[in-house]
Protein backbone atom coordinates (compact mmCIF):
# COMPACT_ATOMS: atom_id res chain seq x y z
CA UNK A 1 0.00 0.00 0.00
CA UNK A 2 2.82 2.37 0.88
CA UNK A 3 4.58 1.53 -2.37
CA UNK A 4 1.63 2.46 -4.50
CA UNK A 5 0.92 5.52 -2.48
CA UNK A 6 4.46 6.77 -2.79
CA UNK A 7 5.12 6.35 0.92
CA UNK A 8 8.41 5.40 2.53
CA UNK A 9 9.64 1.88 1.87
CA UNK A 10 12.02 2.04 4.83
CA UNK A 11 10.96 0.95 8.31
CA UNK A 12 13.18 2.23 11.11
CA UNK A 13 12.92 3.03 14.79
CA UNK A 14 9.36 3.18 16.11
CA UNK A 15 7.67 3.01 12.70
CA UNK A 16 3.93 2.53 13.29
CA UNK A 17 3.88 -0.31 10.74
CA UNK A 18 6.11 -2.47 12.95
CA UNK A 19 4.10 -4.40 15.53
CA UNK A 20 5.31 -5.24 19.02
CA UNK A 21 6.04 -8.79 17.89
CA UNK A 22 7.84 -7.38 14.88
CA UNK A 23 10.16 -5.35 17.10
CA UNK A 24 11.01 -8.50 19.07
CA UNK A 25 11.67 -10.53 15.91
CA UNK A 26 13.82 -7.76 14.45
CA UNK A 27 15.81 -7.42 17.65
CA UNK A 28 16.55 -11.16 17.65
CA UNK A 29 17.26 -11.14 13.88
CA UNK A 30 14.49 -13.72 13.38
CA UNK A 31 12.40 -11.77 10.88
CA UNK A 32 14.18 -13.40 7.93
CA UNK A 33 13.56 -17.01 9.03
CA UNK A 34 10.35 -17.46 6.96
CA UNK A 35 12.53 -17.11 3.88
CA UNK A 36 13.96 -20.56 4.66
CA UNK A 37 10.78 -21.88 3.05
CA UNK A 38 11.78 -20.08 -0.16
CA UNK A 39 15.19 -21.73 0.10
CA UNK A 40 13.48 -25.12 0.48
CA UNK A 41 11.40 -24.43 -2.65
CA UNK A 42 14.52 -23.42 -4.59
CA UNK A 43 13.46 -19.81 -5.10
CA UNK A 44 16.28 -18.49 -2.88
CA UNK A 45 19.70 -19.52 -1.61
CA UNK A 46 21.12 -19.29 1.87
CA UNK A 47 23.75 -16.91 0.47
CA UNK A 48 23.12 -14.44 -2.32
CA UNK A 49 22.24 -10.79 -2.97
CA UNK A 50 19.34 -9.75 -0.77
CA UNK A 51 16.02 -9.17 -2.59
CA UNK A 52 15.27 -5.48 -3.11
CA UNK A 53 12.01 -3.54 -3.30
CA UNK A 54 10.69 -3.55 -6.92
CA UNK A 55 10.51 0.26 -7.03
CA UNK A 56 14.27 0.55 -6.40
CA UNK A 57 15.04 -2.16 -8.94
CA UNK A 58 13.00 -0.42 -11.66
CA UNK A 59 14.74 2.89 -11.00
CA UNK A 60 18.20 1.36 -11.55
CA UNK A 61 17.56 -1.64 -13.78
CA UNK A 62 21.03 -1.49 -15.36
CA UNK A 63 22.73 -1.47 -11.96
CA UNK A 64 20.75 -4.53 -10.89
CA UNK A 65 21.25 -6.45 -14.17
CA UNK A 66 24.38 -8.31 -13.06
CA UNK A 67 22.95 -9.05 -9.61
CA UNK A 68 19.72 -10.49 -10.99
CA UNK A 69 21.66 -13.21 -12.83
CA UNK A 70 21.94 -15.20 -9.57
CA UNK A 71 19.36 -16.35 -7.06
CA UNK A 72 18.72 -14.01 -4.13
CA UNK A 73 19.76 -15.12 -0.67
CA UNK A 74 18.98 -14.71 3.01
CA UNK A 75 22.40 -13.25 3.83
CA UNK A 76 25.24 -11.69 1.86
CA UNK A 77 28.14 -9.27 2.22
CA UNK A 78 25.80 -6.30 2.50
CA UNK A 79 23.84 -8.03 5.28
CA UNK A 80 27.06 -8.31 7.26
CA UNK A 81 28.12 -4.70 6.73
CA UNK A 82 24.63 -3.34 7.44
CA UNK A 83 23.56 -5.77 10.14
CA UNK A 84 22.47 -2.68 12.14
CA UNK A 85 20.90 -0.98 9.13
CA UNK A 86 17.80 0.15 11.04
CA UNK A 87 19.91 1.95 13.64
CA UNK A 88 22.06 3.56 10.93
CA UNK A 89 19.04 4.89 9.05
CA UNK A 90 17.24 5.95 12.22
CA UNK A 91 20.11 8.35 12.93
CA UNK A 92 19.47 10.11 9.61
CA UNK A 93 17.10 13.06 9.25
CA UNK A 94 15.65 11.47 6.13
CA UNK A 95 16.03 7.66 6.24
CA UNK A 96 14.58 7.21 2.74
CA UNK A 97 17.16 9.54 1.15
CA UNK A 98 19.96 8.07 3.24
CA UNK A 99 19.06 4.58 2.06
CA UNK A 100 18.80 5.48 -1.62
CA UNK A 101 21.88 7.72 -1.78
CA UNK A 102 24.27 5.99 0.63
CA UNK A 103 23.23 2.50 1.70
CA UNK A 104 21.74 1.15 -1.52
CA UNK A 105 24.75 2.04 -3.76
CA UNK A 106 27.05 0.30 -1.28
CA UNK A 107 24.75 -2.73 -1.16
CA UNK A 108 24.85 -2.90 -4.96
CA UNK A 109 28.64 -2.71 -4.96
CA UNK A 110 28.95 -5.51 -2.39
CA UNK A 111 26.39 -7.62 -4.25
CA UNK A 112 28.41 -7.29 -7.46
CA UNK A 113 31.56 -8.17 -5.54
CA UNK A 114 29.87 -11.37 -4.35
CA UNK A 115 28.61 -12.28 -7.84
CA UNK A 116 32.11 -11.90 -9.31
CA UNK A 117 33.82 -13.96 -6.59
CA UNK A 118 31.13 -16.39 -5.47
CA UNK A 119 32.29 -19.85 -4.46
CA UNK A 120 31.38 -22.54 -1.97
CA UNK A 121 34.16 -21.34 0.32
CA UNK A 122 32.91 -17.75 0.25
CA UNK A 123 29.33 -18.90 0.89
CA UNK A 124 30.43 -20.92 3.90
CA UNK A 125 32.42 -17.95 5.25
CA UNK A 126 29.43 -15.61 4.87
CA UNK A 127 27.09 -18.04 6.68
CA UNK A 128 29.54 -18.58 9.53
CA UNK A 129 30.29 -14.86 9.87
CA UNK A 130 26.56 -14.08 9.90
CA UNK A 131 26.00 -16.48 12.80
CA UNK A 132 28.94 -14.96 14.69
CA UNK A 133 27.72 -11.40 14.10
CA UNK A 134 24.19 -12.22 15.27
CA UNK A 135 25.59 -13.89 18.39
CA UNK A 136 27.94 -10.89 18.87
CA UNK A 137 30.90 -13.26 19.12
CA UNK A 138 34.25 -11.51 18.61
CA UNK A 139 35.58 -13.79 15.88
CA UNK A 140 36.30 -13.02 12.24
CA UNK A 141 36.30 -15.73 9.57
CA UNK A 142 35.67 -13.43 6.60
CA UNK A 143 38.03 -10.52 5.99
CA UNK A 144 37.47 -8.14 3.10
CA UNK A 145 38.68 -4.52 3.01
CA UNK A 146 35.27 -3.60 1.58
CA UNK A 147 33.43 -5.28 4.42
CA UNK A 148 35.08 -4.40 7.73
CA UNK A 149 33.55 -7.55 9.22
CA UNK A 150 35.33 -7.38 12.57
CA UNK A 151 33.12 -7.28 15.64
CA UNK A 152 33.61 -4.27 17.86
CA UNK A 153 33.77 -5.09 21.55
CA UNK A 154 32.06 -2.24 23.33
CA UNK A 155 32.20 -1.78 27.07
CA UNK A 156 28.59 -2.90 27.26
CA UNK A 157 29.27 -6.22 25.54
CA UNK A 158 29.50 -9.31 27.77
CA UNK A 159 32.38 -10.46 25.57
CA UNK A 160 34.32 -7.32 26.49
CA UNK A 161 34.05 -8.26 30.17
CA UNK A 162 35.10 -11.84 29.46
CA UNK A 163 38.04 -10.67 27.37
CA UNK A 164 39.13 -8.29 30.13
CA UNK A 165 38.84 -11.05 32.74
CA UNK A 166 40.93 -13.49 30.69
CA UNK A 167 43.59 -10.85 30.05
CA UNK A 168 43.80 -9.90 33.72
CA UNK A 169 43.94 -13.47 35.05
CA UNK A 170 45.80 -15.01 32.13
CA UNK A 171 48.57 -16.74 34.10
CA UNK A 172 46.33 -18.36 36.74
CA UNK A 173 44.01 -19.52 33.96
CA UNK A 174 46.96 -21.06 32.08
CA UNK A 175 48.06 -22.86 35.26
CA UNK A 176 44.55 -24.24 35.84
CA UNK A 177 44.30 -25.41 32.22
CA UNK A 178 47.73 -27.05 32.38
CA UNK A 179 46.87 -28.83 35.64
CA UNK A 180 43.66 -30.15 34.12
CA UNK A 181 45.53 -31.40 31.05
CA UNK A 182 48.21 -33.07 33.21
CA UNK A 183 45.60 -35.02 35.18
CA UNK A 184 43.59 -35.85 32.04
CA UNK A 185 46.68 -37.12 30.19
CA UNK A 186 47.68 -39.33 33.13
CA UNK A 187 44.19 -40.79 33.48
CA UNK A 188 43.98 -41.48 29.74
CA UNK A 189 47.39 -43.18 29.92
CA UNK A 190 45.96 -45.65 32.48
CA UNK A 191 42.77 -45.93 30.42
CA UNK A 192 44.66 -46.81 27.24
CA UNK A 193 47.13 -49.10 29.01
CA UNK A 194 44.29 -51.23 30.37
CA UNK A 195 42.03 -51.03 27.28
CA UNK A 196 39.42 -48.90 28.97
CA UNK A 197 39.02 -51.13 32.06
CA UNK A 198 41.33 -49.84 34.79
CA UNK A 199 41.69 -52.39 37.65
CA UNK A 200 40.85 -51.15 41.12
CA UNK A 201 44.46 -51.43 42.28
CA UNK A 202 45.81 -49.34 39.40
CA UNK A 203 43.01 -46.83 39.87
CA UNK A 204 44.21 -46.40 43.46
CA UNK A 205 47.80 -45.94 42.18
CA UNK A 206 46.58 -43.21 39.83
CA UNK A 207 44.78 -41.39 42.65
CA UNK A 208 47.78 -41.81 44.94
CA UNK A 209 50.32 -40.35 42.50
CA UNK A 210 48.27 -37.73 40.63
CA UNK A 211 48.98 -34.92 43.09
CA UNK A 212 52.72 -35.60 42.99
CA UNK A 213 52.66 -35.65 39.18
CA UNK A 214 50.95 -32.26 39.11
CA UNK A 215 53.52 -30.83 41.54
CA UNK A 216 56.52 -32.19 39.62
CA UNK A 217 55.25 -31.08 36.23
CA UNK A 218 54.15 -27.71 37.64
CA UNK A 219 57.67 -26.96 38.90
CA UNK A 220 59.24 -28.03 35.59
CA UNK A 221 56.76 -26.00 33.55
CA UNK A 222 57.44 -22.93 35.69
CA UNK A 223 61.20 -23.37 35.20
CA UNK A 224 60.75 -23.46 31.43
CA UNK A 225 58.32 -20.54 31.37
CA UNK A 226 55.33 -22.41 29.96
CA UNK A 227 52.91 -20.15 31.83
CA UNK A 228 54.49 -16.95 30.49
CA UNK A 229 54.07 -17.19 26.71
CA UNK A 230 51.15 -15.67 24.83
CA UNK A 231 49.30 -18.57 23.23
CA UNK A 232 48.31 -16.60 20.13
CA UNK A 233 52.04 -16.20 19.37
CA UNK A 234 52.99 -19.83 20.00
CA UNK A 235 56.22 -20.65 18.17
CA UNK A 236 58.96 -23.26 17.97
CA UNK A 237 60.38 -21.83 21.21
CA UNK A 238 57.22 -22.78 23.08
CA UNK A 239 57.16 -26.29 21.60
CA UNK A 240 60.80 -26.86 22.51
CA UNK A 241 60.15 -25.77 26.08
CA UNK A 242 57.10 -28.05 26.29
CA UNK A 243 59.27 -31.00 25.27
CA UNK A 244 61.99 -30.03 27.75
CA UNK A 245 59.50 -29.49 30.58
CA UNK A 246 57.73 -32.81 29.97
CA UNK A 247 61.02 -34.73 29.64
CA UNK A 248 62.52 -33.31 32.82
CA UNK A 249 59.31 -33.72 34.83
CA UNK A 250 58.83 -37.30 33.58
CA UNK A 251 62.32 -38.28 34.71
CA UNK A 252 61.72 -36.60 38.09
CA UNK A 253 58.31 -38.30 38.42
CA UNK A 254 59.82 -41.74 37.71
CA UNK A 255 62.33 -41.21 40.51
CA UNK A 256 59.64 -39.93 42.85
CA UNK A 257 57.33 -42.94 42.19
CA UNK A 258 59.95 -45.68 42.49
CA UNK A 259 62.36 -44.32 45.07
CA UNK A 260 60.33 -41.92 47.22
CA UNK A 261 56.91 -43.57 47.24
CA UNK A 262 58.24 -47.07 46.62
CA UNK A 263 55.46 -48.06 44.19
CA UNK A 264 57.24 -50.82 42.26
CA UNK A 265 54.02 -51.89 40.52
CA UNK A 266 53.64 -48.61 38.61
CA UNK A 267 53.52 -49.64 34.91
CA UNK A 268 56.52 -48.30 32.97
CA UNK A 269 54.43 -47.91 29.81
CA UNK A 270 52.29 -45.34 31.63
CA UNK A 271 55.25 -42.95 31.77
CA UNK A 272 55.69 -43.08 27.99
CA UNK A 273 51.98 -42.84 27.12
CA UNK A 274 51.46 -40.05 29.64
CA UNK A 275 54.41 -38.02 28.29
CA UNK A 276 53.18 -38.33 24.70
CA UNK A 277 49.64 -37.32 25.64
CA UNK A 278 50.62 -34.34 27.76
CA UNK A 279 52.93 -33.01 25.02
CA UNK A 280 50.08 -33.32 22.54
CA UNK A 281 47.58 -31.63 24.86
CA UNK A 282 49.85 -28.73 25.83
CA UNK A 283 50.97 -28.09 22.26
CA UNK A 284 47.44 -28.55 20.94
CA UNK A 285 45.73 -25.95 23.12
CA UNK A 286 48.47 -23.42 22.43
CA UNK A 287 48.56 -23.96 18.69
CA UNK A 288 44.76 -23.99 18.46
CA UNK A 289 44.70 -20.52 20.00
CA UNK A 290 47.07 -19.28 17.32
CA UNK A 291 45.19 -21.05 14.52
CA UNK A 292 41.81 -19.69 15.65
CA UNK A 293 43.28 -16.20 15.87
CA UNK A 294 44.91 -16.22 12.43
CA UNK A 295 42.55 -18.48 10.50
CA UNK A 296 39.94 -16.98 8.26
CA UNK A 297 37.69 -19.01 6.05
CA UNK A 298 37.77 -16.45 3.24
CA UNK A 299 40.13 -13.56 2.70
CA UNK A 300 40.51 -11.47 -0.41
CA UNK A 301 44.20 -11.74 -1.29
CA UNK A 302 46.35 -10.37 -4.07
CA UNK A 303 47.47 -13.03 -6.53
CA UNK A 304 51.27 -13.00 -6.66
CA UNK A 305 53.64 -14.55 -9.21
CA UNK A 306 57.12 -14.97 -7.71
CA UNK A 307 60.20 -14.93 -9.94
CA UNK A 308 63.16 -16.78 -8.45
CA UNK A 309 63.42 -20.08 -6.59
CA UNK A 310 66.40 -19.33 -4.37
CA UNK A 311 66.50 -18.63 -0.65
CA UNK A 312 64.78 -15.28 -1.16
CA UNK A 313 61.99 -16.84 -3.21
CA UNK A 314 61.44 -19.56 -0.61
CA UNK A 315 61.32 -16.97 2.15
CA UNK A 316 58.79 -14.81 0.28
CA UNK A 317 56.51 -17.77 -0.48
CA UNK A 318 56.70 -19.09 3.08
CA UNK A 319 55.80 -15.73 4.62
CA UNK A 320 52.94 -15.14 2.20
CA UNK A 321 51.53 -18.60 2.93
CA UNK A 322 51.82 -18.40 6.71
CA UNK A 323 51.14 -14.73 7.48
CA UNK A 324 47.65 -13.67 6.44
CA UNK A 325 48.41 -10.07 7.43
CA UNK A 326 50.15 -9.55 4.06
CA UNK A 327 46.97 -10.47 2.11
CA UNK A 328 49.06 -12.17 -0.57
CA UNK A 329 48.50 -15.53 -2.25
CA UNK A 330 51.49 -16.94 -4.19
CA UNK A 331 50.04 -18.67 -7.25
CA UNK A 332 53.21 -19.79 -9.00
CA UNK A 333 56.99 -19.60 -9.30
CA UNK A 334 59.18 -18.79 -12.29
CA UNK A 335 62.82 -19.86 -12.59
CA UNK A 336 65.29 -20.35 -15.42
CA UNK A 337 66.49 -23.70 -14.05
CA UNK A 338 64.54 -26.24 -16.14
CA UNK A 339 65.33 -28.99 -13.62
CA UNK A 340 63.00 -27.27 -11.14
CA UNK A 341 59.98 -27.32 -13.48
CA UNK A 342 56.84 -28.68 -11.75
CA UNK A 343 58.65 -28.90 -8.40
CA UNK A 344 56.91 -27.30 -5.41
CA UNK A 345 58.04 -24.95 -2.66
CA UNK A 346 55.59 -24.80 0.26
CA UNK A 347 52.95 -26.17 -2.09
CA UNK A 348 53.54 -23.55 -4.82
CA UNK A 349 54.56 -25.02 -8.19
CA UNK A 350 57.44 -23.89 -10.42
CA UNK A 351 55.54 -23.20 -13.65
CA UNK A 352 58.27 -22.29 -16.13
CA UNK A 353 61.02 -19.88 -17.09
CA UNK A 354 61.17 -16.27 -18.20
CA UNK A 355 60.06 -17.19 -21.73
CA UNK A 356 56.80 -18.54 -20.27
CA UNK A 357 55.81 -15.30 -18.52
CA UNK A 358 53.36 -14.03 -21.20
CA UNK A 359 51.59 -17.41 -21.21
CA UNK A 360 51.46 -17.49 -17.40
CA UNK A 361 50.13 -13.94 -17.24
CA UNK A 362 47.25 -14.86 -19.55
CA UNK A 363 46.43 -18.07 -17.66
CA UNK A 364 46.91 -16.99 -14.03
CA UNK A 365 46.15 -13.25 -14.20
CA UNK A 366 48.34 -12.27 -11.21
CA UNK A 367 47.94 -8.83 -9.69
CA UNK A 368 51.55 -8.56 -8.48
CA UNK A 369 54.86 -9.90 -9.82
CA UNK A 370 57.62 -10.12 -7.19
CA UNK A 371 61.24 -10.44 -8.33
CA UNK A 372 62.92 -12.58 -5.66
CA UNK A 373 66.18 -12.91 -7.60
CA UNK A 374 69.14 -11.71 -5.51
CA UNK A 375 70.66 -8.56 -7.04
CA UNK A 376 68.93 -8.76 -10.45
CA UNK A 377 70.78 -7.01 -13.27
CA UNK A 378 69.24 -3.96 -14.97
CA UNK A 379 69.08 -5.98 -18.22
CA UNK A 380 67.05 -8.68 -16.46
CA UNK A 381 64.62 -6.15 -15.01
CA UNK A 382 64.26 -4.25 -18.30
CA UNK A 383 63.47 -7.50 -20.11
CA UNK A 384 60.88 -8.35 -17.45
CA UNK A 385 59.28 -4.89 -17.66
CA UNK A 386 58.98 -5.24 -21.44
CA UNK A 387 57.34 -8.66 -21.08
CA UNK A 388 54.85 -7.33 -18.51
CA UNK A 389 54.08 -4.04 -20.27
CA UNK A 390 50.83 -5.31 -21.88
CA UNK A 391 49.41 -6.38 -18.52
CA UNK A 392 47.89 -4.43 -15.66
CA UNK A 393 50.26 -5.73 -13.01
CA UNK A 394 52.41 -4.26 -10.25
CA UNK A 395 56.13 -5.17 -10.45
CA UNK A 396 57.99 -5.35 -7.16
CA UNK A 397 61.42 -6.48 -6.05
CA UNK A 398 63.44 -7.20 -2.93
CA UNK A 399 66.43 -5.18 -1.75
CA UNK A 400 69.86 -6.50 -2.67
CA UNK A 401 71.08 -9.50 -0.72
CA UNK A 402 73.44 -7.34 1.33
CA UNK A 403 70.58 -4.92 2.12
CA UNK A 404 67.94 -7.54 2.95
CA UNK A 405 67.40 -7.49 6.71
CA UNK A 406 67.37 -11.06 7.99
CA UNK A 407 65.66 -10.09 11.24
CA UNK A 408 62.66 -8.61 9.43
CA UNK A 409 60.00 -10.09 7.22
CA UNK A 410 61.11 -10.36 3.60
CA UNK A 411 57.61 -9.51 2.36
CA UNK A 412 57.58 -6.30 4.40
CA UNK A 413 60.76 -5.18 2.57
CA UNK A 414 59.32 -5.66 -0.92
CA UNK A 415 59.31 -2.38 -2.89
CA UNK A 416 58.33 -1.17 -6.34
CA UNK A 417 60.86 -1.47 -9.15
CA UNK A 418 62.40 2.00 -9.53
CA UNK A 419 64.12 3.75 -12.43
CA UNK A 420 67.63 3.28 -10.92
CA UNK A 421 66.95 -0.48 -10.90
CA UNK A 422 66.64 -0.33 -14.71
CA UNK A 423 69.79 1.73 -15.33
CA UNK A 424 72.98 -0.02 -16.40
CA UNK A 425 75.03 2.45 -14.39
CA UNK A 426 74.58 3.85 -10.92
CA UNK A 427 72.61 7.13 -10.78
CA UNK A 428 74.59 10.31 -10.07
CA UNK A 429 73.42 12.31 -7.08
CA UNK A 430 73.76 15.99 -7.96
CA UNK A 431 75.33 18.40 -5.48
CA UNK A 432 72.75 21.19 -5.76
CA UNK A 433 74.78 23.75 -3.79
CA UNK A 434 77.90 23.40 -5.96
CA UNK A 435 75.84 23.37 -9.15
CA UNK A 436 74.01 26.55 -8.14
CA UNK A 437 77.34 28.32 -7.50
CA UNK A 438 78.56 27.18 -10.91
CA UNK A 439 75.48 28.39 -12.83
CA UNK A 440 74.06 31.35 -10.94
CA UNK A 441 74.37 34.71 -12.75
CA UNK A 442 76.21 33.00 -15.64
CA UNK A 443 75.28 32.71 -19.30
CA UNK A 444 74.52 29.06 -20.02
CA UNK A 445 73.98 27.52 -23.44
CA UNK A 446 72.30 24.14 -23.95
CA UNK A 447 72.61 22.40 -27.32
CA UNK A 448 69.98 19.89 -28.32
CA UNK A 449 67.59 21.67 -25.99
CA UNK A 450 64.50 20.46 -27.86
CA UNK A 451 64.98 16.78 -26.99
CA UNK A 452 63.84 15.01 -23.85
CA UNK A 453 67.26 15.20 -22.18
CA UNK A 454 67.95 18.77 -23.28
CA UNK A 455 64.57 20.03 -22.14
CA UNK A 456 65.03 18.40 -18.73
CA UNK A 457 68.49 20.00 -18.43
CA UNK A 458 66.96 23.37 -19.30
CA UNK A 459 64.27 22.95 -16.67
CA UNK A 460 66.73 22.04 -13.93
CA UNK A 461 69.37 24.65 -14.83
CA UNK A 462 66.70 27.37 -14.94
CA UNK A 463 65.96 26.65 -11.28
CA UNK A 464 69.59 27.58 -10.44
CA UNK A 465 69.02 31.20 -11.59
CA UNK A 466 71.43 31.65 -14.54
CA UNK A 467 71.83 35.19 -15.95
CA UNK A 468 70.97 34.04 -19.48
CA UNK A 469 69.84 30.61 -20.66
CA UNK A 470 70.44 30.02 -24.39
CA UNK A 471 68.61 27.05 -25.94
CA UNK A 472 69.90 25.70 -29.26
CA UNK A 473 68.26 22.98 -31.37
CA UNK A 474 68.80 21.97 -35.00
CA UNK A 475 66.18 19.29 -35.59
CA UNK A 476 63.35 18.61 -33.17
CA UNK A 477 62.02 22.08 -32.38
Amino acid sequence: ANDSAGGSLITVGQDYRITRAGHILRGLKLDELPQLWNVFLGDMSLVGPRPEVPRYVERAREEFAEILTVRPGITDLASLKYIDEAAILAASANPEDAYQNTVLPEKLRLAKLYVRHMSLRLDFAIILQTVLRIAKLPFVVLTLPELRAAVDLSVDSPWAGLSSFITRWRRPIIVVVDVGLIVLANYLAFFLRYDGNIPQGERYVFEQTALGLVAVRGVAFALYGLNEGLWRYTSLWDLQNILKGVLVSTVAFIGWVYWVMGIDSYPRSIFVIDAILVVGFLAGVRLSSRVLRDKVVFQKRRRVLVIGVGDSGERVVREMKTRSVFNCQPIGLVDENSLLLNQRIHGVRVLGGMQDIPKLMEALKPEVVVVAVPNPTPEFLRDLVIKLEPYDVSIKTLPGKEELLTDQSAVSQIRNVSIPDLLSRAPVNLDNRATRQLVRDKTVMITGAGGSIGSELARQIASFEPKVLLLYERHEN
